[in-house]
């Protein structure tokens, strides 16, 4: 009897790819070889480089999620400091990784979201949904006195996600945490009270 393929763990091996390398330049041999499959198994699974792109997308979104929302959910810990953790765990994750890749979501919608419509719906999707978990943990964080409330929680949740993508793309270029930094002690000066 054959091997068979675990369609979860060719979306695996192709999210440190894309992560790391991008989707330009990742091409479905180097797929294929990482995951060491034949070019008709991966079809069985993906019509195209594109289909897998999505699919990979929406598992990272969806462990992005588990992740998110773990931490920021925890009420037996005050809703800044809930933040203040999950900033500081993904900064502490992209330095361990050499700050070679940041968000998946995030690198992909710079790289193809302006031209790709399918791949620009399902991160933009993704991305929504992470604004969600964060604006609801904003949101008690204002109504318990810590965070500004002269703006809207879902338009602070944005601008700290989406200010976190652009200090990643700066981390990249310059492999250094100084950016993510200098974006965590601004962020949270501009949004706490106390």
């Amino acid at each position: 009897m054959g091997y068979k393929h675990n369609k979860e763990d060719i979306i695996s091996k192709g999210t440190e790819l894309f992560r790391k390398k991008g989707y330009h330049n990742v091409g479905i041999n180097e797929i294929l070889k990482a995951c060491n499959i034949p070019k008709g198994s991966f079809y069985n699974f993906f019509d195209t480089k594109e289909h897998f792109a999505e699919k990979v997308v929406e598992a990272y979104g969806s462990d992005s999620l588990n992740m998110v929302t773990q931490v920021l959910s925890d009420n037996t810990i005050l809703p800044l400091e809930r933040l203040k953790r999950f900033y500081t765990m993904i900064i502490d994750i992209n330095e361990k990784d050499g700050f070679d890749s940041g968000c998946l979501i995030n690198n992909l919608s710079i790289e193809v979201g302006g031209f790709n419509p399918d791949i620009s719906r399902v991160t933009d999707k993704n991305f929504k949904i992470l604004i969600e978990v964060i604006s609801q943990c904003v949101k008690e964080g204002q109504d318990s006195g810590e965070i500004i409330d002269s703006i809207p929680a879902e338009d602070i949740a944005e601008y700290m996600h989406a200010g976190i993508f652009g200090a990643f793309s700066r981390m990249k270029v310059n492999k250094d945490r100084v950016y993510l930094d200098k974006w965590y002690r601004m962020t949270f000066s501009f949004i706490s009270k106390t």
